[in-house]
């Protein structure tokens, strides 16, 4: 299978399923529930955008990847924008909550942080957030090898390191989710990770595993699905103006 195919292989498995962990993380995480103008920085294809957009009057997404930004869907109270990965677009006190879903330890710089405090009002939110989907016990349980991690990725990146003058730290939360999915949807999650679903196609001798691994996931199943366990990370600032 080229390059090209494999990509387009997990591309479609990631779009096919995914939980909604935006939505749960931004409830725990959030005292206040209601906001005017919510901005998502490093917003993908548009999940974490809809996610914030369910406490906003008006959400703004930004990506500097334009293939991401090209698989978004229009939504009514939601926009989406290019920008370069510094410069948000000269929004200056526009926004009075901030998010960055997974995205922090891509972009974290002295710059994209200022930037940061330009476009938020006194008093904004600026939440960072991320999340890790527990596999251990399924890859063992299938006889798969652990993906090897991003070096030095973290999970739990803030903004330290950083001169954070005009903001405040509010809360650091590390915290676990039990979700409970189908066979279906579980295969959806593992065949979108790059490094398993080539073991996948070893494992079962052809280039589209998917069948297969949903039969033999059916067979651990309960009535109630299979159980998901996923560790889940959040820090929260207030801008101070």
């Amino acid at each position: 299978m080229s390059s090209e195919a494999y990509n387009a292989q997990t591309a479609y498995h990631y779009e096919a399923y995914r939980p909604p962990l935006h939505s749960l993380i931004l409830k725990k995480s959030l005292l206040k529930k209601e906001f005017e103008n919510g901005l998502d920085i490093g917003c993908g294809t548009g999940k974490s955008t809809i996610a914030l957009k369910q406490f906003c009057k008006k959400t703004v997404g930004m990506d500097p990847s334009t293939a991401m930004l090209e698989k978004t869907a229009p939504q009514e109270g939601i926009s989406y924008e290019y920008f370069d990965g510094l410069s948000l677009n000269k929004r200056k006190n526009s926004f009075d909550i901030i998010t960055l879903a997974g995205s922090w330890w891509y972009g974290k710089s002295q710059q994209l942080l200022q930037e940061i405090f330009n476009v938020g009002r006194s008093d904004a939110v600026v939440l960072i957030y991320d999340f890790e989907v527990l596999f251990n016990s399924i890859y063992h349980k299938l006889r798969l090898e652990q993906p090897a991690q991003i070096n030095n990725y973290d999970h739990f990146v803030d903004f330290t390191d950083l001169n954070t003058e005009g903001f405040r730290l509010v809360s650091k939360v590390s915290d676990k989710i039990r979700l409970n999915v189908t066979a279906e949807e579980l295969a959806h999650l593992i065949c979108s990770e790059n490094e398993i679903f080539r073991e996948l196609q070893r494992k079962y001798d052809t280039s589209r595993p998917f069948k297969k691994l949903v039969h033999q996931l059916q067979e651990n199943a309960s009535e109630n699905g299979i159980g998901l366990l996923v560790h889940t990370f959040s820090t929260s600032y207030k801008i101070i103006k």
